[in-house]
């Protein structure tokens, strides 16, 4: 077995259309198009796992370059999972983040010891979502 290699992506291109079968074989996202994902690796700061050439692990941030920053597509293959490899996809793109001064995710409660072990804390913020498919998908029923 090969080792895991972590990199960001600005030091190996992360291929949209490998980020779309992890996102697959997650059950994650569905409806995002491979342009839609090639246009969100451009403008996001990323950070891929990979066996040689195949992407295992993903991450990536959006942030506005200062105050705030939010990890967003944390994902493992399952079959690599229980190795390491989130710990070491967490730690280098909270690295690549470290000039911003809050860092934030989103988990499930399943996840949160893992995200305390690395230095993430839970708050008692409410997140709220609005999603603009969702009110689309609503208005064209009521017509």
């Amino acid at each position: 077995m090969s080792p895991i290699t972590v990199r960001t992506y600005q030091e190996k291109n992360i291929p949209a259309v490998q980020v779309k079968q992890l996102y697959d074989h997650l059950g994650w996202w569905p409806e995002r198009t491979l342009n839609d994902i090639e246009s969100m690796l451009g403008s996001s700061i990323a950070v891929g796992a990979w066996d040689e050439d195949r992407l295992v692990g993903f991450a990536r941030a959006v942030s506005d370059g200062l105050f705030r920053a939010y990890i967003e597509d944390m994902s493992v293959h399952e079959d690599y999972r229980k190795r390491g490899l989130g710990r070491e996809i967490i730690d280098r793109i909270t690295a690549e983040l470290k000039n911003i001064h809050v860092v934030s995710l989103f988990c499930e409660s399943g996840l949160v010891d893992f995200y305390q072990q690395t230095g993430y804390k839970p708050t008692r913020q409410v997140v709220m979502h609005k999603s603009h498919e969702a009110e689309d998908d609503r208005r064209g029923k009521e017509r």
